[in-house]
């Protein structure tokens, strides 16, 4: 336990909307349960997910101090009575608070369930936080939902971007042939990680020289029609974006006569079970991911974060460092 009059630095806010709602500020040092770890926190990611958070558009039950940020690393600074994996010292992770009810982590402390919290493995902590989101979107997708055999065919939509990328070492572990749509200037990183590349310049569809097996949409930018006209027999489309344009209409007798599958997928809806499994798939292949671009900032340009990561002009991920 810590005193109650005891005080951290953290980012937060006291009701959704723009990102001018955010406050950099002093908040108690939280006290933990038994089954807590109070954690020090180095660094904070900021994701998409917690800009929807704070605006509202991701509806979820929050605190009347919400922190910012559902991704952190840092080390181990008390542990409850309960708590056996943990030890003062050790680097941990998490990446599932700030939603659901649970507090933030843009905070010098946070208080993490210990079923939520992971070991940190060997090399860059800060490498490893900018990809388990992505990464955990990925692993997810890939390992729990598409359900496909090695040899078969993925087509992942915006292969360039953070999950785009994560996707494809992923479904290449998994033994699967990848082939992603993105602009010419990234072909050379795409390819490195294992795919096949195309132009994601109209006409890209026609590239294709046999239907695919199951499509992933990060991009956005495709009529669901035209990505269900490139399915096979069978095939899925699993969106984790969405067209600027909310609704769609697409070819309904064809569809089922086609046995094809459509999902949507935002991973702050997983169970913490299906978060656990592929944090757990993460961490077993940590060693051959290859690292994400990171920017680091400070904590007082929370809000400054917030605005960046919904620019699709940034590509860097973002990480905010604690005092």
């Amino acid at each position: 336990m810590r005193a109650e009059t005891e005080k951290m630095q953290a980012a937060y806010f006291t009701q959704v909307g723009n990102t001018d709602e955010i406050e950099v500020g002093q908040l108690p040092v939280p006290s933990i349960g038994p089954a807590d770890v109070l954690v020090r926190i180095r660094e904070a990611a900021v994701n998409r997910v917690d800009a929807y958070v704070r605006s509202g558009a991701f509806k979820t039950p929050l605190q009347p101090q919400q922190i910012i940020g559902r991704d952190a690393w840092g080390t181990v600074a008390a542990v409850g009575a309960e708590v056996t994996a943990f030890h003062v010292g050790d680097r941990v992770w998490t990446n599932s608070m700030g939603y659901g009810g649970r507090q933030g982590i843009t905070a010098q402390f946070a208080t993490i369930p210990e079923a939520r919290l992971f070991a940190m493995p060997d090399g860059d902590p800060s490498n490893w936080l900018a990809l388990v989101h992505p990464g955990a979107t990925a692993a997810i997708i890939v390992t729990q939902l598409l359900k496909l055999q090695p040899g078969q065919t993925l087509l992942a939509e915006g292969g360039a971007g953070h999950v785009g990328r994560m996707l494809i070492q992923c479904a290449k572990i998994c033994g699967l042939h990848v082939i992603a749509t993105a602009n010419p200037r990234d072909f050379v990183a795409v390819t490195a990680l294992g795919a096949e590349a195309i132009d994601y310049a109209p006409g890209w569809e026609k590239k294709l020289d046999r239907p695919v097996d199951a499509i992933i949409d990060s991009s956005g930018r495709v009529p669901l029609q035209l990505n269900l006209d490139q399915l096979a027999v069978g095939g899925q489309i699993i969106l984790i974006a969405a067209t600027k344009e909310p609704k769609v209409s697409f070819d309904l007798p064809r569809f089922y006569m086609n046995e094809q599958r459509l999902r949507g997928f935002v991973i702050s809806r997983a169970s913490l079970a299906s978060l656990t499994q592929a944090n757990q798939w993460l961490l077993q292949h940590a060693a051959t991911f290859a690292p994400l671009t990171v920017e680091q900032l400070s904590l007082n340009d929370a809000a400054k974060a917030h605005a960046m990561v919904m620019d699709p002009q940034v590509k860097t991920r973002l990480l905010i460092t604690l005092p």
